[in-house]
């Protein structure tokens, strides 16, 4: 849950960066998103847009795997480079069982 908390708060703070055009065309990267791939429903951009502070934990788990395509060039680059390094560790945590520690903490690194 503090994972996905992160995620709200990035988030919310990408959201209010964005202009007015900015929201638009995050909306339409979301809504264009193929999700089939993922194992998730298809991304619904108006409201992942328009309700950001309203959202739960699979909006968030979806967004925190589509955000650096949808989110690419609308960001300031520390910004970007922030939400980079959360996508990269998402998957280290949500490992469901680590069959070789050893393995798993080299491929980490």
């Amino acid at each position: 849950m503090v994972l996905l908390g992160a995620v709200k708060y990035f988030w919310r703070d990408a959201v209010s960066r964005q202009t007015t055009e900015g929201k638009q065309i995050l909306k339409t990267r979301l809504d264009s998103v193929d999700t089939k791939g993922l194992g998730i429903p298809p991304l619904r951009g108006h409201t992942l847009v328009q309700y950001a502070g309203s959202l739960v934990g699979r909006d968030f788990r979806g967004i925190l795997q589509v955000a650096p395509q949808v989110l690419q060039g609308l960001l300031p680059d520390e910004a970007y480079e922030a939400w980079l390094a959360l996508c990269r560790l998402a998957p280290l945590i949500f490992q469901p069982k680590i069959e070789d520690r050893g393995t798993y903490m080299v491929s980490a690194i």
